[in-house]
């Protein structure tokens, strides 16, 4: 690959994160000449999804060299489940065949994740698409939608009076809710209908004597009950108490603008997880001529200028020089005398992965689930839950993820476990004994460091893309990799639609007709030919 790999490129990207890989499909796709390199044997970094073993490896390769994973720490695995299957299992699956029982529920074992290791797909960095968000906007305007599949998240919880309650997301849905009465239901609708209502500039002199008070204060003046402010600012708006009131409005029109697009509730998941859609900008990276090289970390990056006082960026990798116009770096890649210097505020994220036996709330299909907690204690943050099933692509029959997201307190089993016991039976135990939560079979806790604050490269002509936030949704990165891109290519088209490949005509593939000889010929004898 050395010899092969040639030394000049317009554009040389390193990491295969979200926003590396969208700016690194923009540019190609204005036949820009581009390199993509990464560190890992696998795409998105940060935003990857593992299957169990890949997981095993990457636990196994923070705790064993946190050096090389310095974004995540605090990492905690721990297991609920026997090592292996009991020997009863198989008596009992032989007494289900003759028809004369019903299956028993099964009995799941470390040795049964192993050998069913390639069902799982877990994220590193959950997330959901809005159904009018930049991202599927994005992903439709560039025909990129066309690599990966989508399944609407069937409902929205949140906690209330220490119980699991359904959010009604649609007029229909709350309407038909008992959970409020019909006065809630009218003040509710009215107040929602409002908000949809507005455009940007109408909302911003709306609320301009409200800019240093909190969305709760506005809900209260509104005259909104108890009920009615928990739904509007935990569950749509996605806040805490002390969420500012222009923030609150926008997150609730942004949620309701996207009802009723694909669905009942305003989201979609990525089949078989969030780590696909990395993958498919960089396809679309490969299709127009990208280069791609996994396995390639980066020695050393530099500057030197060459004729006319251009600037050019020079990178060593493997013994290789490797030059370019523009480099296109994820913050945890880049050397740190390319940063500017500036501190960015930043709060780290406490996450958690939780592998059960059965939803958190019965349902007659396979649900897939949001869930926002408001805080459970003083001062603490809300927490959001998503809860995926088999029929994503996400785990095998049987079982559920569920991931658990919040800003950084203490650490996060400290932050996160006392939500997880609400809503899980952590005790271990018989998996087959029946009870109102799921049991849980594994779990994993971890922190990451919060780069998601925008960085300033040192020189011109080197971009740093920041990492994931704790955000719900995708939109700060879509935005970072279009500010990008325009500093790369201005006046250019981020992303435009990629033709379907039976709209793609190859001049050297297009089939000629045979020669008119007859007509040689009579232009030989010397005939005029008829027209």
């Amino acid at each position: 690959m050395d010899d092969d790999l040639p030394t000049d490129f317009q554009v040389i990207v390193v990491g295969t994160g979200m926003v590396e890989s969208i700016v690194a499909a923009a540019c190609s796709r204005i036949h820009k000449n581009v390199l993509h390199l990464d560190s890992s044997d696998h795409y998105g970094g940060l935003w990857a999804s593992y299957n169990f073993d890949g997981l095993q490896k990457f636990i196994k390769e923070v705790t064993s060299d946190p050096k090389k994973q310095v974004q995540v720490y605090n990492l905690i695995e721990q297991w609920y489940i026997e090592k292996e299957s009991p020997p009863e299992e198989e008596k009992k699956d032989g007494e289900a065949e003759d028809g004369k029982t019903e299956p028993p529920k099964k009995i799941w074992s470390q040795a049964n994740f192993a050998s069913e290791y390639r069902k799982f797909n877990i994220d590193m960095t959950p997330k959901l698409l809005f159904s009018r968000g930049p991202l599927v906007e994005l992903l439709i305007s560039s025909n990129i939608a066309r690599y990966a599949e989508f399944r609407c998240v069937t409902r929205v919880l949140t906690w209330l009076n220490d119980r699991l309650m359904p959010v009604p997301c649609s007029r229909a849905d709350v309407f038909a809710t008992e959970a409020v009465s019909i006065v809630e239901k009218r003040m509710l609708m009215k107040m929602l209908t409002s908000i949809v209502g507005y455009n940007e500039e109408e909302m911003n002199n709306e609320f301009k004597d409200w800019n240093d008070k909190t969305f709760k204060e506005y809900l209260t003046h509104k005259g909104l009950t108890p009920n009615l402010i928990h739904y509007v600012l935990f569950a749509i708006a996605g806040g805490t108490d002390d969420m500012p009131c222009l923030e609150g409005v926008k997150e609730c029109k942004k949620f309701l603008m996207s009802l009723g697009r694909y669905g009942n509730t305003p989201f979609l998941w990525p089949m078989y997880g969030s780590g696909e859609l990395p993958q498919c900008f960089c396809r679309l990276c490969a299709v127009f001529g990208g280069v791609y090289c996994l396995n390639r970390p980066i020695d050393t990056v530099a500057t030197k200028t060459v004729d006319e006082g251009k600037t050019v960026v020079v990178i060593e990798s493997k013994s290789k020089t490797l030059n370019c116009d523009h480099l296109v770096i994820g913050i945890n890649e880049c050397p740190k005398d390319l940063v500017s210097p500036e501190p960015a505020e930043s709060c780290d994220i406490s996450k958690a992965v939780f592998i059960t036996n059965g939803t958190i709330m019965k349902s007659e299909k396979e649900p897939l689930t949001l869930l926002r907690f408001p805080p459970l204690i003083e001062g603490g943050g809300a927490v959001t839950v998503l809860e995926v099933g088999p029929a994503t692509g996400s785990c095998p029959k049987g079982l559920f993820v569920v991931y658990f997201i919040t800003n950084k307190v203490t650490d996060a089993e400290t932050d996160l476990k006392p939500y997880a016991e609400k809503i899980f039976d952590m005790s271990g135990g018989d998996q087959t004994v029946e009870s109102e939560k799921p049991k849980c079979l594994w779990s994993l806790f971890y922190n990451v460091k919060d780069t998601s604050a925008p960085v300033e490269s040192a020189v011109p002509s080197v971009h740093v893309c920041s990492g994931p936030d704790a955000g719900l949704d995708f939109d700060r990165a879509v935005d970072q990799a279009e500010q990008i891109f325009k500093k790369i290519c201005p006046g250019e088209e981020f992303l435009p639609r990629a033709p379907d490949p039976e709209e793609i005509v190859f001049e050297d593939d297009v089939t000629h007709g045979p020669e008119f000889q007859r007509e040689q010929e009579d232009e030989a004898d010397g005939d005029t030919p008829k027209e």
